[in-house]
C-alpha cells in the first residue's frame, strides 16, 4: 500500500505545482503533510498494549525480525511490518492425562490445571522464529502436550500403592511443576502453579488398595493395644505377677474340667466370753487356701 500511495502523492503534488499556481502549491504541501503524518503513524510508529508482546517481521522475506515489548516503538518503513501479538497476561490451561502407567504397569487417569505466563524474551534466539508464529494461537496446545508428558514421566517412578498414601498429591504437583518449568522455560513459559485432580484407577485396583489400607489400620490398632497392655503390665509388682499367674493356672484347669476344692483347717471352738454371752453362733471353719482335689478329699476323710 505504501508503494502505491507514494507515487500517487508525488503525481498529485507535481500536478498542483504545474497547473494550480499558488493554490496548487498549498494544496500539494497540505496533501504531502497529511500523507506523511498518516504514513508515520501507520508504518513508522507502533503502540504495543500493556499485556502483549508484538512480533515484527521483515517485509521482503516474511521472516521473523524481533519482538517488541509493551509501549511505543519505531520500526523501519518498507523493511519491517507488525505481525500478531503474543499475550503475556496470566493464563491457565486444563487437561486430562490418560494411560499414565505406574511402575507396575497399572494405567491411571489424572485431571490437571496449569497456570502460567508467557515471556517471549526468554526464548533462545534460535527458537524465536518458530515460536513467534506458534505462541499467539497455540500456547495452550504446547503447554498441554508437555504437561501430559511430564505427568507420565513422574507417575512412572511410583508404584500404585505409593500413590494412595496421604500427601502424595502435593508431592506429585511439586515434581510435575519442577519438570514442566524446566522443559517449558526455553519456550517462553513461566510456570506458577500445577494442580492435580483425583487419581482415577481401575475399580479392582482401588478395591484391593482399600482392603489393604483397612488391614493396615487394624494392625496398627492391635499394635497400639498391645503396647498399652505392656505398659500397664510393666507397672505390676512381683506379688501381682504371682497372683496373675495363679489366676491363669486356675483358669486353664477350669477349661480342662478340673474342679478346685477348699480344704478347711482345724476346728476353732468359741471363747468363754462368747459362751458367757449365750452366743449361739455356729463356729465357722477357717480356710487356708486352695489345694488340689485329692488332698482336699484326704483331709475330709
Amino acid at each position: 500500500m505504501f508503494k502505491t500511495f507514494l507515487p500517487l502523492m508525488m503525481i498529485f503534488a507535481a500536478a498542483g505545482l504545474i497547473w494550480g499556481g499558488a493554490v496548487g502549491v498549498v494544496t500539494a504541501v497540505t496533501t504531502i503533510s497529511l500523507f506523511t503524518v498518516w504514513a508515520v503513524r501507520r508504518w513508522l510508529y507502533v503502540n504495543v498494549p500493556e499485556l502483549e508482546t508484538a512480533v515484527v517481521y521483515r517485509t521482503d522475506s516474511e521472516t521473523f525480525a524481533h519482538f517488541l515489548s509493551p509501549g511505543r516503538h519505531w520500526i523501519m518503513p518498507l523493511a519491517e511490518k507488525l505481525g500478531e501479538s503474543i499475550s503475556i497476561a496470566s493464563a491457565s490451561v486444563n487437561g486430562q492425562c490418560a494411560q499414565a502407567e505406574t511402575t507396575g504397569g497399572i494405567p491411571l487417569t489424572i485431571d490437571w490445571t496449569l497456570s502460567y505466563k508467557l515471556n517471549p524474551f526468554r526464548i533462545p534466539a534460535e527458537n524465536r522464529p518458530k515460536l513467534a508464529r506458534s505462541l499467539p494461537r497455540k500456547a495452550g496446545t504446547i503447554a498441554r502436550n508437555h504437561v501430559n508428558n511430564c505427568i507420565r514421566h513422574v507417575i512412572g517412578d511410583y508404584p500404585v500403592e505409593a500413590l494412595s498414601q496421604p500427601g502424595m498429591i502435593k508431592r506429585l504437583e511439586r515434581e510435575v511443576r519442577q519438570l514442566a518449568s524446566a522443559r517449558l522455560a526455553d519456550l517462553g513459559f513461566e510456570i506458577s502453579r500445577v494442580m492435580l485432580g483425583t487419581i482415577e484407577m481401575p475399580p479392582s485396583v482401588r478395591a484391593a488398595l482399600t482392603e489393604a489400607y483397612g488391614q493396615q489400620v487394624r494392625t496398627e490398632h492391635e499394635a497400639h493395644s498391645l503396647a498399652r497392655l505392656h505398659q500397664v503390665v510393666s507397672q505390676f509388682s512381683e506379688a501381682d505377677m504371682q497372683r496373675l499367674l495363679e489366676l491363669e493356672r486356675i483358669y486353664k484347669l477350669g477349661e480342662n474340667g478340673v474342679a478346685m476344692f477348699y480344704a478347711p483347717s482345724q476346728y476353732i471352738p468359741p471363747t468363754p466370753a462368747a459362751v458367757g454371752r449365750n452366743c449361739r453362733r455356729r463356729p465357722q471353719p477357717v480356710f487356708t487356701g486352695l489345694v488340689p482335689p485329692d488332698a482336699a478329699v484326704t483331709g475330709l476323710s
